[in-house]
C-alpha cells in the first residue's frame, strides 16, 4: 500500500502525475476520432476550420482531465491550482499581455534593424478576427491546463521546481515539433518559451501570468502582424514580409524559429527568473 499511497491514505504525487497523463491520452484520442467523424479529410489548420478542429480538439480533453482530478483524486478546489479568478487575476493578466507585447516589439525592431519589415493591410472582416481571437483564447487556455496546470504543479511536489520546469519544458517544446515547417532551433526556442511560461507560474502560482504572455504573444504574431505561429499562418489585420535568413528571423516556422526569438524569450525568462521569489520553494497553495 506505501508504494501507493502515502501516511495520510493519498495517492502519492508520482502516481497522481501518471493517472493524468493516462486520463488525458485516452480523452484526447476518443476527442481527436470523434472530431475527424465531424470533420471529415484534409485540413488547412491556418483556415478558421482547422483552428476550430485544433481547439475542439485540445480543450475537452484538458478540461475533462483537470476536473477528473480534482473531483476523484486530489478533492481540492480549482483555486489551488491558480486558475480561477482570484484575487489580482487581472493585475497577472495584464503584466503578461504587456510582457507579451515588449516581445514583441523587439522582436519587431531587431527583425527590422537586421532584416527589413514590410507589411500589408488584409481587409480581413472584424467577424473572421474576432473569430479567430476566440479560438486563439481557448486554444492557449487548453495548453496552459495542461503544460502549466495540474501535472505540472504536482511535478513540483515530487521533484522540485528545476526539474519540474525543464521536463514540462521539454514536454511543451517537442509538442510542437511536428508543427508545420518545424525545426530543431523552433522546438528549442518553444521549449525555452515552456520555461518562460513556467517561470510565470512560479512567480504569481498563478496561471493568469502564463496565459496573458502566452495569449498576448500569439494574438500579436498571428492576428496582428499575421507572422506564422509556431508553422501556423493564421487569419490576420496584417501580413507582414521579414528579409533575411531564416536562422535569424525564423522563416516559415514563425519569429520562434530564429535566433532574434530566442534572444528575446531568454531575456524575457531572465527579467522573470530574478524576480521570482517563488523559485525554488515548495508548491504553496496560495489561491
Amino acid at each position: 500500500m506505501s508504494v501507493f499511497l502515502t501516511d495520510e491514505i493519498e495517492l502519492r504525487t508520482g502516481w497522481r502525475f501518471a493517472a493524468y497523463w493516462m486520463t488525458y491520452i485516452i480523452l484526447f484520442l476518443a476527442t481527436s476520432a470523434a472530431m475527424s467523424e465531424i470533420i471529415p479529410g484534409p485540413v488547412d489548420f491556418g483556415e478558421i476550420r482547422g483552428l476550430a478542429l485544433s481547439t475542439l480538439t485540445l480543450l475537452p480533453p484538458a478540461a475533462l482531465t483537470f476536473a477528473f482530478m480534482l473531483r476523484f483524486v486530489d478533492r481540492r478546489p480549482a483555486a489551488v491550482f491558480g486558475v480561477t479568478l482570484h484575487e489580482g487575476w487581472s493585475r497577472d493578466l495584464a503584466v503578461g499581455l504587456t510582457i507579451a507585447a515588449g516581445m514583441v516589439v523587439v522582436y519587431t525592431a531587431g527583425a527590422g534593424l537586421l532584416s527589413g519589415l514590410g507589411a500589408d493591410r488584409t481587409g480581413l472582416s472584424g467577424s473572421g478576427i474576432a473569430l479567430t481571437v476566440i479560438l486563439l483564447s481557448i486554444a492557449a487556455a487548453s495548453e496552459e491546463l495542461v503544460y502549466r496546470g495540474y501535472p505540472f504543479q504536482i511535478l513540483i511536489q515530487a521533484t522540485g521546481p528545476f526539474a519540474a520546469v525543464f521536463l514540462m519544458s521539454a514536454a511543451f517544446g517537442f509538442g510542437h515539433h511536428f508543427n508545420p515547417n518545424a525545426t530543431w532551433l523552433g522546438t528549442f526556442n518553444t521549449f525555452l518559451a515552456g520555461v518562460l511560461l513556467s517561470l510565470a507560474y512560479l512567480r504569481t502560482r498563478s496561471l493568469w501570468l502564463p496565459y496573458g504572455i502566452h495569449i498576448g504573444w500569439n494574438l500579436a504574431i498571428g492576428v496582428g502582424l499575421g507572422l506564422p505561429v509556431s508553422g501556423v499562418r493564421l487569419d490576420s489585420i496584417w501580413t507582414t514580409s521579414v528579409g533575411g535568413p531564416s536562422w535569424l528571423t525564423g522563416g516559415s516556422f514563425g519569429p520562434e524559429g530564429g535566433i532574434l526569438a530566442t534572444i528575446v524569450i531568454i531575456g524575457a525568462a531572465a527579467f522573470l527568473g530574478c524576480g521570482s521569489r517563488s523559485l525554488g520553494t515548495d508548491h504553496q497553495e496560495v489561491h
